[in-house]
């Protein structure tokens, strides 16, 4: 049965008497009885259909409930029982699982989990496990979302084509051999490196607290694991890490210092890299650099700092995204104070998924739950050309 067209039909209906109530309460001919007596009457008929539209309502959100438990019963079947569901991969259970210890743990494709609803834990707890570690590690750098992800099934070296160069073409006359112009290409081998943390807590904070303890252990597992991915992925070095994003970015514009920072030499900047490049381009800084950045103007004397008034959207600066991170330098001869790039040229690569694992023996002495998070991966650019730094020469 449609209860949501039934209270509809029947809050119409009310609208339209309501209408006439008015019509009634403003005749000047009726006389006061007359009226009375009307007003009575579509009163009456007024409570009777406000009472079927909350009645339908009121069913609706029952159907609606019953619905959301079928569901989350749904969801109690252990993974790889026959009852399973077929085809279909139900991560909410195999949570469920991890954290009841029926499995010792499971993989979680770093794009795929979800958050908020039914079908993936959303009426046990705001967001599950493995989606509040990865929440975690998205908000912690923008930078992990706006760049190229690879997941491979594996964790050999892959060999990975790098761009460092562009073809040149050239007028051609009639009968006449085009020239060759190659561009030039090297590549490089992306690893990969293991990163991981365990967080514990005590089995009477899980069976008891009111709070929602598994979130804000797997927010402080995602915090801890992305700063450390993170600060690779920016300014690793390449030796037993990642090559970073910051690190592979070459100098094109000079400044003395930090605070001596120009609007012509961000204008520089922007126009170093091709336009192509500048489509998707982002600034990146540290967040003691915003303060000196935000006071710059242009020719008319107009701030170029723009703030955001859309919630969850970046600030600009000549109209860019501008990113903070702490990883970016802020002092020290040839210190790469601000980049701007385009994030997409890199690649990140990671070993399968991310890896949730439960352990009530790692403080089984302590009666302590441990829940053990792993990424594998590793990063490097594969287009030179599509980022550069602005460095201080102090």
């Amino acid at each position: 049965m449609d209860f949501a067209s039934i209270a509809k039909a029947a809050l119409e209906k009310r609208a339209t008497l309501i209408a006439e109530l008015r019509t009634v309460e403003a005749d000047t001919v009726l006389s006061d009885a007359e009226k009375r007596e009307r007003v009575e009457r579509i009163d009456t008929d007024v409570r009777g259909l406000e009472v079927e539209a909350r009645d339908a309502v009121e069913r609706g959100e029952r159907e609606a409930e019953v619905r959301s438990l079928a569901s989350r019963a749904g969801g109690l079947v252990v993974p790889g029982t026959p009852e399973a569901r077929q085809g279909e991969r139900d991560e909410a259970a195999e949570l469920r699982a991890v954290a009841r210890g029926d499995v010792p743990g499971v993989d979680f494709d770093l794009r795929t989990a979800t958050s908020g609803s039914a079908a993936n834990a959303g009426n046990t707890f705001a967001t599950t496990f493995v989606a509040q570690v990865i929440e975690a590690m998205r908000v912690r750098s923008e930078f992990f979302s706006k760049a190229r992800t690879l997941t491979t099934a594996s964790g050999e070296t892959l060999e990975y084509p790098v761009k460092n160069g562009r073809p040149t073409a050239s007028q051609v006359a009639e009968n006449t051999a085009y020239s060759k112009s190659d561009g030039s290409w090297t590549k490089t081998n992306i690893g990969a490196y293991k990163y991981g943390v365990i967080v514990e807590a005590t089995q009477e904070i899980v069976d008891d607290s009111q709070l929602d303890i598994l979130g804000i252990l797997a927010e402080d597992a995602g915090e801890a694991v992305a700063d450390k991915v993170m600060a690779d992925l920016l300014i690793g070095n390449g030796t037993g890490k990642p090559w970073g994003w910051i690190t592979r970015s070459t100098g094109a514009v000079n400044a003395a210092t930090l605070s001596g920072v120009t609007t012509d030499n961000l204008i520089d900047l922007q126009h170093s890299i091709l336009k192509p490049y500048r489509r998707n381009a982002v600034f990146m800084t540290s967040d003691s650099a915003v303060q000196s950045l935000r006071k710059l103007k242009d020719a008319n004397n107009n701030y170029i700092w723009q703030p955001s008034i859309t919630a969850g959207a970046p600030d600009t600066i000549l109209g860019t995204s501008i990113m903070t991170d702490p990883n970016v330098a802020i002092a020290g001869a040839g210190a790469k104070v601000l980049v701007y790039g385009d994030p997409s040229k890199y690649l990140i690569r990671q070993a399968k998924n991310l890896r949730v694992v439960r352990s009530d023996e790692y403080g089984y002495d302590r009666d302590v739950v441990a829940f053990k998070v792993t990424w594998r991966g590793s990063g490097d650019l594969f287009d030179l050309a599509s980022v550069k730094a602005l460095t201080v020469t102090a």
